[in-house]
């Protein structure tokens, strides 16, 4: 790319101001405030264009800054240029109200879109940080506490650690972790919400089986309350007890008495030979007299049984009709069928208390072990944005290495020539510190002169043009060469000059023009 002409309309101090270029080395000159730094500013507005800045921030910028006084409304410009053979025409309009750009064609009057495009296609993909990083080249500064060798380790550390140009691998890795964060928390958020979802199942619970202890505690209490009423156990059941027992005595006598009056009698046949009478006469007769004495028990006690089994019977239909007309009594049978109905109230409320807090215990178990869909998906997004900053990381310190080592041999052939072959290599260590190598030992950068880091400066500078630009653009040079003594600005001119580069220098001495009509 070439810039052929500039038509400054309207921009900060300059107006109405047309200036031509040449495709070599040229120089401007101009003495302090004369508007050098403005033309600079202006050729960069004009490719590619000015934002004004928000709230505070709009009072320094460069919108503000160029913003003419008078006619804001011409705040305008044009610039010509060529590129892949062919003239272009890019006008601007930066005014406040009427901001506009077009681009055309001059050979063929083809009008092209800026908005979508096609200037950023023309000028190689180069962006306004890539050219304030390379071919834009001011004099090397430092922030106020900050030396000038750690500057320059700083602004080489942009390439190096970024892989070259745009790509802001720290700011990249920032907004990763920024982000990671964010799930990270959103993550920790919805697990909260899911283990305060399961802590509360779990309080109704615990409210639930209160609720339960104290509805049996209850039953006990009107269970007791009936028992109370009479209706737990039949009047005469003790008395039934004993009788049981005596008719089991008469009956056990009975049967005894039987078996041992037909084992007599067997036996008084056994001594007289089954003849009648004989010597176990009188044992039969005892035998005989104890079997039927045992028969009489025997039946006696049945008889008795079956009299107290009837009038029992009869007891019980008394107790019930008793008990029927007690509960026809208004009082006592209606407390009586309030207490039935609160038992029956208890132990319904229970069995239902018993199933909800099943239910819920079931469901505390499934959310423990399941996670939502959301949860589930921002613990897979935390794991890629970490896959992703890791990745990058790697990614990152294998593309600056590689930059470093082309920037390294780059620099060092440029910073070579301009100081005549003094310093043979300069190279930009792992730790991104900078040194030099002149043949016989390694020197920092923090034991050189600003002169020679204003040549290194300007070195990587140009190394980092050739190397990350893919259309050559002009190289603009504002007050560089202040600190350089007058055979280094020669051989620095010298190397500018066998670049196949547009070179503009805008400077507030006649050093660079009379060392150029040297050559």
């Amino acid at each position: 790319m070439i810039i052929t002409e500039i038509y400054i309309k309207n921009f900060g101090m300059l107006s109405d101001r047309h200036i031509r270029f040449t495709d070599d080395v040229q120089i401007i000159y101009g003495e302090n405030e004369s508007g050098k730094s403005t033309l600079h500013a202006f050729i960069r507005a004009m490719l590619f264009g000015m934002e004004r800045g928000r709230g505070k921030a709009a009072a320094k910028d460069d919108f503000t800054r160029y913003e003419p006084w008078e006619n804001p409304e011409k705040y305008a410009g044009v610039l010509w240029f060529s590129c892949g053979g062919k003239r272009f025409r890019l006008e601007r309009n930066f005014s406040r109200y009427m901001k506009r750009a077009s681009l055309i064609c001059e050979d063929d009057g083809e009008e092209l879109s800026v908005e979508d495009g096609d200037l950023e296609m023309l000028l190689g993909d180069m962006t306004a940080s890539l050219y304030d990083s390379t071919v834009s080249v001011g004099q090397l500064a430092a922030a106020p506490g900050q030396e000038l060798s750690r500057a320059l380790e700083n602004y080489a550390a942009n390439f190096c650690e970024a892989g070259g140009g745009d790509i802001d691998v720290n700011g990249a890795l920032r907004i990763l972790r920024e982000r990671r964060k964010e799930a990270e928390r959103a993550l920790k958020k919805e697990r909260g919400a899911r283990e305060e979802k399961r802590q509360k199942l779990l309080r109704e619970c615990s409210y639930l089986e209160k609720d339960m202890s104290a509805l049996s505690a209850e039953f006990n209490e009107k269970k007791a309350a009936l028992e109370s009423m009479g209706r737990t156990e039949n009047p005469g059941s003790r008395e039934e007890r004993e009788f049981v027992g005596r008719t089991g005595v008469y009956a056990a006598g009975g049967l005894t008495g039987m078996f041992i009056g037909v084992t007599g009698f067997v036996w008084a046949q056994f001594l007289n030979g089954w003849k009648m009478p004989g010597p176990g006469g009188a044992l039969l007769f005892f035998s005989v007299i104890v079997f039927l004495t045992g028969i009489l028990l025997t039946g006696a006690a049945g008889y008795a049984y079956l009299e107290k089994k009837h009038a029992q019977e009869r007891t019980e239909k008394e107790h019930d009709v008793r008990w029927q007309k007690r509960e026809g009594q208004s009082g006592e049978a209606s407390d009586i069928r309030r207490v039935r109905w609160e038992i029956g109230r208890i132990q319904a409320e229970w069995k239902e208390k018993e199933i909800r807090c099943g239910n819920l215990r079931e469901h505390c178990a499934e959310i423990e072990s399941e996670a939502g869909d959301a949860e589930k998906e921002l613990a897979g997004r935390c794991r890629a944005l970490q896959i992703a900053e890791e990745q990058m990381r790697l990614a990152a310190d294998s593309l600056g290495k590689q930059t470093a080592g082309n920037l390294n041999e780059q620099a060092s052939q440029i910073f070579a020539a301009v100081t005549e072959g003094k310093y043979q290599r300069l190279d930009i260590g792992e730790k991104l510190q900078i040194s030099v190598w002149d043949g016989i030992r390694r020197i920092p950068a923090e034991r050189l002169s600003r002169g020679t880091l204003e040549q290194i400066y300007f070195s990587v500078r140009m190394a980092a043009a050739d190397i990350l630009q893919e259309e050559p653009m002009p190289v603009i040079l504002d007050d560089t060469f202040a600190f350089y003594d007058e055979k280094r600005l020669k051989s620095a001119l010298k190397w500018l000059r066998g670049q196949k580069r547009q070179v503009i220098i805008l400077s507030c001495n006649k050093r660079e023009e009379e060392i150029l009509k040297q050559f």
